[in-house]
């Protein structure tokens, strides 16, 4: 498996996951809110579904918004899957019952 760097692209909204060479393989977006961080969207490219690729941004974009302060609020399926099952993620997992 190819090495992946993951990134915080601010002024793009997204963390992206690209290859040595550049190459993008993942991404997962969000529009910033006042009050949280709505994680919008997560792709991976599909020649490298299956390395974890999808949780690494989810993880990352976790880290970022504790670094900055914020909670995410996830409606993209995927992110909300992971979000609300593990217990690592309460911390910084805004809940729509809070609006």
């Amino acid at each position: 498996m190819t090495q992946i760097q993951y990134k915080h692209e601010p002024d793009a909204k997204r963390i992206v996951a690209t290859k040595q060479d550049g190459e993008e393989v993942g991404k997962i977006e969000y529009t910033v809110n006042e009050k949280y961080w709505n994680a919008n969207h997560t792709w991976v490219n599909p020649d490298y579904r299956g390395y974890s690729i999808a949780r690494k941004l989810v993880d990352t974009l976790a880290e970022t918004a504790r670094a900055e302060g914020v909670r995410i609020l996830p409606t993209c399926s995927y992110a909300k899957h992971v979000m609300e099952k593990d217990a690592a993620f309460a911390d910084v997992l805004f809940k729509q019952d809070s609006l």
